[in-house]
This record gives C-alpha cells, sequence and structure tokens, in this order.
C-alpha cells in the first residue's frame, strides 16, 4: 500500500483533505456561476470536484459537501445584507427589497447546498472507486 494511502486511512490529513476538497468546491462554484447554461448545475460541478479531491467515500463527501454549504452560506448572508442595509431606506420598495434579498439568498443557498452535497458525495464515491492499490 502506498505512503499517502497508508496515512489517509491512519488518519493524518482527512481534514486537510476534507477542508480542501471544501475550498475547491466552492471555488469551482462560484467560477461556474458565471458560465450561462452551467450555472443551473455549478453546485452539482463544484461539488463533484471537492469531493473527488477530497476521496473519503460517501462520508467523506457528506463532509465535505457540509462544509462547502456553510462556506457558501457566508458571503451569501453578508451580501445579501449588504445589498438589503443599502436598499433599506429606498421610498416604496425599501421594506420589500430587504425581506426579498434574504428569500432569494435563502433559495440559493438551499439550492447550492443540496446539489453541491450530492454532487461532492458522487465525486468521493467516484474517486474511491477509480483508486488504484499500489504493492
Amino acid at each position: 500500500m502506498c505512503l499517502s494511502r497508508l496515512s489517509h486511512y491512519c488518519g493524518v490529513g482527512i481534514i486537510a483533505r476534507v477542508l480542501g476538497g471544501a475550498l475547491i468546491g466552492t471555488v469551482c462554484t462560484f467560477i461556474f456561476y458565471f458560465i450561462p447554461l452551467v450555472n443551473s448545475i455549478a453546485p452539482f460541478l463544484g461539488g463533484l470536484l471537492g469531493g473527488y479531491y477530497a476521496d473519503g467515500g460517501s462520508g467523506g463527501g457528506l463532509k465535505t459537501g457540509v462544509l462547502m454549504t456553510i462556506f457558501m452560506i457566508i458571503p451569501g448572508f453578508l451580501l445579501g445584507g449588504i445589498l438589503g442595509s443599502i436598499l433599506r431606506d429606498a421610498p416604496v420598495l425599501g421594506g420589500f427589497v430587504v425581506a426579498s434579498a434574504f428569500v432569494i439568498t435563502l433559495v440559493i443557498v438551499a439550492h447550492a447546498a443540496l446539489i453541491g452535497i450530492i454532487g461532492s458525495v458522487i465525486g468521493a464515491v467516484l474517486a474511491e472507486r477509480s483508486t488504484i492499490y499500489r504493492f
């Protein structure tokens, strides 16, 4: 068994792989959101790449997907809060914009979370199945 797989099974570096996979998945998702027609499956593709990098089976893929979701929640609600605070004093639409910014952010994060976790689990399972053991 090669040294990298041995350290993977002994627990050394698992957290780093999951954290790195979540960061890769988040960055790839944000990049894919800017590509037309791909943006609807951007969280799936980002999760797939992040889960494949994490390579921890379905459990590692789930951890990567949940951590990826947490990384996406933070900027989503920050941007929604900034937009709401800037436009809250608008004469007619102020309260509506604040409420809708929160709801839209919640819907986008829920979409990214669900599809991203599914993609991450599939990516991790694919990575686990494609691993070649060396003796």
